[in-house]
């Protein structure tokens, strides 16, 4: 089985291009994460939600029963197996505790106050830069990849890591630089690509801090370039669109698109950011087509209700590539009152999902792997279109949507942060196929994947709810037959009182 992982109503416009072809991906095995604990933390998962076979090993300190680990921040070092196409990993016990951490912890990054999803999209040859400072110990001195001792017995630590842990010298390519102020930078050079973990704060001393960046590598998108056409079936009036900046009266509406990016190989995941600045509630939704315009189509849709105005916000949302190429775009509607929202910093981000680089990726809000054939407490039909109903056939899910619609919903607790809901999917016929994570409200990320083939492809939608809400996940097919396996929505939760050693090199 696979171990990776609708409907609410978008005013996208109806591109009327012809049917997109066929696209299907294999999944890999998705490998469990290193687990981060305090000292005498105990923390219990269940190697059955990332791993795709048996049998499931342990060594070291903690117990297994079944698929079930339970260790212990008391334990010796412990390694954790399952299925023969895994990588062990590794509990790493934290023995110190981290202060005055900012609640967001991975968000201090200049214009990034709230939405950044704990990517840090670096250009090469450009830079980024903190937005809050860390509490370093007093004294300590400025210090540059491979740490520095400072005063109060202090070590100041810049260090860059791969995305497994492992520290390297990735020499001019990437540059973090932490500051005696608590400052910090980390700045790209020409030849950067790739994802890397930095790591900068401080590790001993009467007050510490630090902070952990995903460095991925970005295609900067210049909006100002945009092609705008008009928004919603059927069109809304249209509102006008200058270098990002789109004017609009009430109920006037803009999509607006760019040129293609290669972004990598087919199955690879790639993230959208932007900024947005807007002068009263609008819906803004950032947009990635896969390919071709009208085909494979991902967008996250925050309702005006939850657009900040008069400040700087980002925005980001996650798709897989069928193609390897994606078109990047944003949509404005304007609500009850006249609107003006300008789009800056966008980016189209080369690195996989984000709980995959979560310290505590294997946070999990829901998970079925459908073996044990019971889906009767999935929902259905929730918008009341006469959907057809779910059915369990050999361990998986079946919408028979062929010649119609067939959809299955799903309430999920969700806390404020980053939601990934993922699944795996096959469909035979033409269709498509949909999986979309919402409240009801402020919260909507949605993915269509116009054809799938036999063989299975992993289907994401990312949403970032700002509170704790309840959210809807719903799966559909529409015109075709889908088979659904492993269906799975992952929290990114790094936990505020507990740091990575190994990233730290310790």
């Amino acid at each position: 089985m696979r171990k990776m992982p609708v409907l609410t109503m978008v005013c996208l416009v109806a591109l009327g291009l012809a049917a997109a072809p066929t696209f299907a991906a294999t999944g890999a095995a998705n490998d469990v994460p290193d687990i981060v604990l305090s000292a005498g933390e105990t923390s219990s998962f269940d190697l059955a939600d990332f791993f795709s076979e048996g049998p499931y090993g342990l060594s070291g300190g903690g117990s297994i029963d079944g698929s079930v680990v339970t260790v212990d921040g008391s334990a010796s070092p412990v390694t954790f197996t399952g299925g023969a196409d895994s990588d062990d990993s590794e509990v790493i016990v934290s023995s110190f505790v981290l202060n005055d951490i900012e609640v967001d912890d991975n968000n201090r990054i200049v214009g990034k106050d709230g939405g950044n999803i704990f990517y840090n999209p670096i250009v090469p040859g450009g830079v980024i830069e903190s937005w809050v400072n860390l509490n370093l110990p007093e004294g300590g001195s400025s210090v540059s990849p491979g740490g520095e001792t400072g005063a109060a017995g202090a070590s100041l630590i810049a260090t860059v890591a791969t995305v497994d842990g492992v520290l390297t010298d990735v020499g001019d390519a990437l540059v973090p630089v932490l500051n005696e102020d608590g400052s910090y930078s980390v700045t790209a050079g020409a030849g950067y690509a790739g994802t890397w973990i930095v790591t900068l704060g401080a590790v001993d001393g009467a007050s510490m801090d630090a902070v952990h960046l995903l460095a991925a590598e970005a295609v900067a998108v210049d909006v100002a370039g945009f092609t705008g056409i008009p928004a919603g079936t059927p069109p809304l009036p249209e509102a006008t669109l200058a270098g990002g900046v789109v004017t609009a009266a009430a109920g006037q509406a803009k999509l607006a698109f760019g040129a293609p990016i290669e972004v990598g190989a087919p199955g690879d995941v790639v993230t959208l950011t932007a900024d947005y600045t807007a002068t009263a509630s609008a819906n803004v939704a950032l947009v990635l087509f896969d390919g071709a315009l009208g085909a494979v189509l991902a967008h996250t849709n925050p309702s005006g209700g939850n657009i900040a105005t008069g400040v700087t916000k980002s925005l980001s949302m996650s798709m897989v590539t069928y193609t390897g190429t994606v078109i990047p775009g944003f949509q404005v509607v304007a609500g009850d009152a006249a609107a003006t929202v300008t789009i800056a910093n966008m980016a189209v981000v080369k690195a996989g999902p984000v709980t995959d680089y979560a310290l505590n990726k294997g946070a999990t809000a829901f998970a079925d792997d459908f073996d044990d054939g019971d889906i009767s407490d999935w929902g259905s039909d929730i918008l009341g279109t006469g959907a057809l109903a779910p059915t369990a056939d050999s361990g998986a899910m079946k919408l028979a949507g062929a010649g119609g619609i067939a959809n299955a919903h799903m309430m999920v607790p969700l806390q404020a942060g980053t939601a990934v809901a993922e699944c795996y999917a096959s469909a035979s016929g033409a269709g498509t196929f949909a999986v979309v994570l919402t409240d009801g409200g402020a919260l909507s990320s949605e993915t269509f994947v116009s054809g799938l083939g036999a063989d299975a492809s992993k289907v994401i939608a990312v949403g970032t709810p700002s509170a704790p809400t309840t959210g809807i996940l719903v799966i559909q097919a529409a015109g075709m037959d889908a088979m659904v396996d492993d269906v799975s929505v992952r929290i990114v939760d790094e936990p505020a009182g507990a740091a990575d050693l190994s990233l730290l090199g310790l």
